[in-house]
């Protein structure tokens, strides 16, 4: 598995960890694509760049913890 260093350069907004496979998890309350809560992806196009990159580290570890259950 890939995984993508993201890196922020001044202006340059963190993307959308989106991945189109948009169906929640209702147990573990989280998108099954994305690993993102519903609170998380609805609020992404108006947090600041500092509160999506600790959301994209919470992700790795979700996504860790999901492969391994």
């Amino acid at each position: 598995m890939e995984h993508k260093v993201i890196r922020k350069t001044p202006g340059q907004d963190i993307a959308s960890p989106c991945t189109g496979i948009c169906t929640m998890d209702l147990k573990n309350e989280y998108c099954i694509g994305c690993y993102r809560t519903r609170l998380e992806i609805g609020g992404w196009t108006h947090m600041e760049n500092g509160a999506k990159l600790t959301i994209v580290n919470d992700l790795r570890k979700r996504r860790k913890e999901a492969k391994s259950t």
